[in-house]
């Protein structure tokens, strides 16, 4: 018989007790639900639904840059109403207003200032407001708009001043002078020498006037206003017909020529008179026999201190010595120039 291993028995499974539940009466009742919970369950959310969906409209979008957006836009609106109301003025202050329509596109187009001055300037309007900018042009000249103005103004200013006819310095007379280039300092000159010429002179002078140059007293105020003659010439010769009808007045007789070369000596009317008063004290050397003294030699000798005149006339006078002791008398002027006269001058 085997033996059995020490401290080891035999296992045994135990059979499963059966259990009993007895249910009272309570126990077996339905039973009791559980309290509704106060939190409702979200639906679980739906795919999004649009064209791609089948159907249904896409939430609205919202753009982050929407207020950096519309400051521009105001900014824009702003700046380009202010330069609308500006070129306005501009245009009022030319006598363009009829642009506007146009200027307005250029500056909602966003065009700048010098663009939009350049398209002026090309207008069939500008060019008849400014017609002598076309000459300035063609002779690289500038001459700005408000200048323009301005000078228009002042010849305006200087014919009521002046007291010239109504429109003498016209557009058509402020054109000629601009494309010439004249000067307002230099038009106020012309303007002065147009209004002692030809509206304060005296009939004598604007008769020596035409005498000397063929300008009748109808034409010479456009005379002294047409840019093509130089304006020292114009002075030179008014000042020239002053000095020749001096002459006149004291019986003498002046050319053109001997005029003007008193005139560019520095004779103004004023010592012409001194010195025709002189000359004219002085018949005696240009009559008689033998050698003479011509007039304009007497001139030239005692007005432009010519010294073949002033020793033809020393030699001429002292021959004439003969005729002083036969009753005529030598007379000595405050110039200290010596000459012959008859005793019917003392």
């Amino acid at each position: 018989m085997a033996k059995k291993p020490v401290g080891t028995t035999a296992f045994k499974p135990t059979p499963p007790r059966k259990q009993t539940v007895s249910l009272s009466a309570a126990d077996s009742a339905a039973p009791t639900p559980f309290p509704p919970d106060p939190t409702p369950i979200p639906d679980p959310p739906t795919a999004p639904t649009g064209p791609a969906g089948g159907g249904g409209e896409a939430p609205p979008t919202v753009d982050p840059d929407a207020y950096a957006k519309s400051q521009v836009a105001e900014a824009k609106r702003v700046r380009t109403k202010n330069a609308i109301v500006a070129m306005q003025d501009l245009m009022r202050s030319y006598g363009l207003e009829s642009l506007m329509g146009v200027i307005t596109g250029y500056v909602q187009d966003d065009y700048d200032d010098d663009a939009i001055n350049a398209l002026i300037r090309q207008t069939p309007e500008y060019k008849v407001r400014f017609p002598a900018m076309a000459a300035l042009s063609a002779k690289n000249r500038v001459l700005s708009e408000a200048e323009y103005i301005a000078f228009e103004t002042e010849a305006a200013q200087m014919e009521r001043a002046y007291g010239l006819p109504a429109g003498m310095l016209g557009k058509s007379t402020v054109t000629d002078l601009i494309s010439n280039e004249v000067s307002v300092r230099e038009l106020e000159e012309r303007v002065g020498l147009a209004a002692n010429g030809a509206y304060n002179a005296t009939a004598a002078v604007k008769k020596q006037f035409k005498d000397y140059y063929g300008i009748d007293s109808g034409g010479l105020t456009a005379y002294f206003l047409d840019p093509q003659k130089a304006l020292p010439l114009l002075k030179k010769q008014v000042t020239s017909a002053q000095i020749g009808d001096e002459a006149a007045l004291q019986g003498l007789g002046v050319n053109a020529g001997l005029a003007e070369n008193l005139t560019e000596a520095g004779i103004t009317r004023d010592t012409a008179q001194a010195g025709f008063s002189t000359v004219a004290g002085m018949g005696g050397l240009s009559v008689g026999a033998g050698e003479t003294v011509s007039q304009e030699d007497l001139i030239k000798g005692t007005l432009l201190e010519s010294d073949p005149a002033k020793q033809k006339m020393a030699r001429v006078a002292k021959s004439k010595t003969g005729a002083f002791e036969k009753g005529g008398q030598f007379l000595q002027t405050k110039e200290g120039t010596v000459g012959l006269g008859s005793a019917a001058t003392r």
